[in-house]
């Protein structure tokens, strides 16, 4: 049912009168006459008695009038929630991150649902690899991860630099950089290739400028595990500074030197996404970054 033609209708009712109901919706009465006729052809039947006192509704005006109202409001609703999500101010993001940004994400994202209360965010816990190849399948919205290989299809901004840190156990003392072929007799806990290859050839990189070779004991398919392998004594580890410094005090690490230790850490999108609550989150990040 047009709704145009029920805004009239409704706006005759509370008018009362013809005329004065024209004036308001900036319509002739001819207009106006002829817009409640069209409505009637589609009821089946008259809406209102034309007398000397104005428009009196019919049985069947009357049944149409509660119904017409509900639509009325929905229309409404409808078209602030439009509104909203146009302006970037309602709708849904799904997110992803890591273990790089596990203080820093949830600090935007909770600044970013104040300003947009209406929207609904899934946060999605995804190494780097995943989450490029999520957002390319279009499966994902926006992530916390490194950089990705794809220039062109994915878009990046740099939120945080990360570097490898050398993570032991609380009670395990850091040699110095001359010195970490000694922690081979304790050996290392590695992620798995496959679930972190970003982090993997990192840790490679920079194992080749200092000229080591870990010996790897221990293969793990996240960070936590292996944190947790480190901490309880059970070998040394590479791992992201942020990361770690956000799972506690269970161990202690030593940030190291280099270019090849650091990296940039940011937010990654579909350049082709013009989805308005997407678009505002970006803008978001890149003030409060």
């Amino acid at each position: 049912m047009d709704i145009k033609l029920l805004r009239s209708f409704v706006q005759l009712i509370d008018a009362g009168h013809y005329g004065r109901a024209s004036s308001k919706l900036f319509v002739t009465q001819s207009t106006l006459s002829k817009q409640i006729q069209a409505l009637e052809t589609m009821v089946g039947g008259p809406l209102f008695e034309r007398g000397r006192h104005g428009a009196k509704l019919t049985p069947l005006g009357k049944l149409l009038q509660q119904e017409a109202r509900v639509l009325l409001r929905l229309s409404d609703d409808l078209d602030v929630k439009m509104h909203r999500a146009n302006a970037g101010l309602t709708g849904n993001l799904d997110i992803g991150f890591g273990i790089s940004t596990l203080v820093t994400a949830p600090r935007l994202i909770a600044g970013f649902r104040m300003m947009t209360p209406d929207s609904r965010i899934t946060l999605n816990d995804l190494p780097s690899r995943e989450q490029h190849q999520r957002l390319l399948g279009g499966r994902l919205d926006v992530g916390f991860c490194r950089a990705p290989e794809e220039v062109g299809e994915l878009s990046f901004m740099p939120v945080l630099e990360e570097r490898l840190a050398l993570v032991l156990s609380s009670d395990t003392e850091i040699p110095p950089r001359s010195r970490l072929s000694t922690l081979n007799s304790l050996g290392f806990v590695a992620l798995s290739p496959s679930r972190g290859p970003g982090l993997d050839a990192q840790i490679s990189r920079w194992c080749t400028s200092a000229r080591f070779r870990p010996r790897i004991i221990q293969h793990a398919d996240d960070v936590l595990t292996i944190h947790a392998v480190v901490a309880a004594g059970l070998g040394a580890a590479f791992l992201p500074w942020h990361g770690v410094e956000a799972l506690g005090n269970r161990t202690h690490q030593q940030p190291l030197s280099g270019p090849a230790s650091k990296w940039p850490v940011g937010i990654c999108w579909r350049s082709a996404d013009i989805n308005p609550l997407l678009l505002r989150f970006v803008d978001y990040v890149s003030t409060h970054r």
